[in-house]
């Protein structure tokens, strides 16, 4: 199976266990809200999941409440992100701030978040604690990514992104019981995540008047005066040559080395044509 079959797979379960998610919670107004936030993700993060639990030789079964606590913790924090940028659309449809207002979405993200994380807590107390901290990681990349200095991109990128990345390479070391790979799979994660975002920001400098950039983006713009390509050229090849090198260091074989290895193109060239741009920096 390549990875593309892969995805779409883990996308099939992911909804699943979404959909199951919903129809339990109780409350009719929360749960219809809910699943608008919830709604059509690509599911990379809870993907994830999946495909470093697997190769570990953790059991499938075993990842489905990691997974799907990702998916709604960065589903949370999309619709969160949404109201402060005052974004009007989401995946093609209206924001949910735009559809239930702004105070419903941010009570119904006081709901998610902690529900993720009470399902994070069947792996373990200190799998609990560091979801946590990254959860908090991510509020500090938000605001950096408002307020924080251009020489500060990276962090800020590591912040508010590569956390959510992290998150599912840390929880698949409890699932498949290989808990001393912890530090190691949080590096992974962490070197995925900023390539993703480094290369978002990319498309967003290609793809907007630089007028309209904000939060990272912007940062990049003005970082390299404009003269991006290079840059994220050079980081990307940067974070890429370190996650080969941490991904080699797994005790892994078979497919899922071929499946990793191929993770950080697949996703630099899913942004890339997604956007419909065409590729300069690789």
């Amino acid at each position: 199976m390549d990875l593309m079959e892969f995805w779409f797979r883990s996308r099939v379960i992911i909804d699943e266990l979404v959909e199951k998610f919903l129809k339990e919670t109780r409350e009719w107004e929360v749960m219809e809200m809910s699943k608008y936030i919830m709604r059509d993700g690509k599911r990379f993060r809870g993907t994830l999941m999946f495909l470093f639990n697997g190769a570990l030789g953790g059991e499938e079964k075993n990842a489905y409440p990691g997974a799907l606590a990702t998916e709604i913790l960065h589903s949370a924090s999309l619709a969160l992100d949404d109201i402060v940028d005052y974004d009007e659309l989401r995946r093609g449809m209206k924001a949910a701030w735009a559809v239930y207002t702004n105070r419903k979405v941010i009570f119904v993200s006081n709901y998610l978040i902690p529900t993720a994380l009470n399902i994070i807590s069947g792996y373990g107390e200190k799998a609990l604690k560091i979801s946590v901290d990254l959860w908090k990681d991510t509020a500090v990349g938000a605001l950096k990514d408002m307020y924080g200095k251009d020489d500060d991109y990276v962090r800020t990128v590591e912040l508010k992104t590569a956390s959510l990345f992290k998150l599912p390479a840390m929880l698949a070391s409890f699932s498949s019981g290989k808990i001393e790979l912890l530090d190691t799979l949080m590096e992974i994660g962490k070197n995925l995540g900023i390539i993703y975002q480094i290369v978002d920001d990319y498309v967003d400098c290609v793809t907007q008047d630089k007028d309209n950039l904000v939060g990272s983006a912007k940062q990049l713009f003005s970082l390299t005066t404009g003269r991006y390509e290079s840059y994220v050229r050079l980081k990307y090849n940067e974070y890429k040559e370190r996650y080969i090198q941490l991904v080699r260091s797994l005790p892994i074989d078979g497919e899922y080395v071929d499946q990793l290895l191929a993770l950080p193109d697949f996703l630099a060239f899913g942004l890339i044509g997604e956007s419909g741009i065409k590729n300069k920096i690789f």
